[in-house]
């Protein structure tokens, strides 16, 4: 009787370690959401090669405490990036550019990463990388359903209102929202900017923004790719003429900037020049010191000045 009753237990928790349902697809998973009165829980994911985001599905996710925490309330849906050429291969090339342009969209620079959505598919906020256990992951978890509280509570107040006091309530439920997520919210920044029209409440133009991002970072992506696995000096330096041009453009975003002065950087590498390549990685740092690469960037140039610039004078 104590044996089955321990099996019982087993079995009991591993089906309660299941509970949060995963869902094929985004319309999948709003359908599903909208009748199960869950949110989305969006997993920007590498299956077959990111550690860190088989810790964060295995030991986070899949724990009995995040089920307990959030296992009912969630739709779990998974936005996967693999290596494995034959799982690459399966994947149409239109639907890899609207994966990458997803990641630019949340600016999530590193895998893992998860934007929390609503039954309507809109974001309150974006958890990069994980956590050492499923009690801290479930404190950001807890925080996002906050912002999310606090978005219903503005938006229910500008149901009762018109003009101005409308707007004003609005704004201040967007502005609960992290900025990655609030220009998806165009329905309501169109109303915003309709009632305001002198733009006192800062609204006028958001999305923007993001949209030059995505533009920009796919042409950044296209030209690298012409370059892929080319490393013969002429094609390096090849590289290196073509991301001249392409930093010479107006306009660029700072993570775009980072990232060709980067790529700059390695193909300097590569060809051994190393005093360009210090200083490509300091200018690619500069660019935008507090995204999630710089700190690779920031740990290239650390290593130099420590290693190699004492060698070189």
């Amino acid at each position: 009787m104590k044996i089955l009753t321990k099996i019982g237990a087993l079995v009991a928790l591993a089906m309660a370690a299941q509970a949060l349902p995963e869902a094929p697809d985004m319309e999948t998973a709003m359908q599903q959401a909208a009748e199960q009165n869950r949110d989305i829980f969006v997993d920007f994911t590498g299956t077959d090669w990111c550690t860190a985001c088989i810790y964060l599905r295995t030991k986070i996710i899949e724990s009995p405490a995040f089920d307990a925490a959030y296992g009912d309330k969630y739709v779990l849906v998974s936005v996967d990036f693999p290596r494995n050429p034959e799982l690459v291969a399966q994947i149409p090339d239109d639907e890899k550019r609207r994966r990458e342009n997803l990641l630019t969209s949340y600016r999530i620079e590193g895998l893992p990463g998860v934007v929390l959505m609503d039954e309507k598919g809109l974001p309150y906020d974006v958890i990069n990388g994980t956590r050492r256990t499923p009690e801290e992951y479930i404190a950001l978890v807890d925080a996002a359903v906050k912002k999310r509280e606090a978005r219903d509570a503005a938006f229910a107040k500008a149901a009762t209102l018109t003009g101005m006091e409308r707007a004003q309530a609005l704004a201040e439920g967007l502005n609960a929202l992290p900025v990655v997520c609030r220009d998806k919210y165009v329905a309501q920044i169109d109303e915003i900017n309709a009632i305001d029209a002198d733009n006192t409440l800062g609204f006028k133009g958001m999305g923007s923004e993001t949209a030059i991002l995505v533009k920009q970072t796919e042409e950044l992506r296209d030209l690298l790719s012409r370059f892929s696995g080319k490393l013969d000096p002429a094609s390096l330096k090849e590289s290196i003429v073509m991301l001249e041009a392409f930093l010479a453009r107006p306009g660029l975003a700072p993570e775009v900037r980072q990232g060709a002065l980067s790529a700059m950087g390695d193909s300097y590498a590569l060809l051994r020049d190393y005093m360009n390549m210090y200083e490509c990685y300091k200018a690619a740092l500069e660019a935008a010191p507090d995204s999630r690469a710089a700190k690779r960037i920031r740990g290239n140039v650390r290593n130099f000045e420590e290693n190699i610039l004492p060698h070189l004078k």
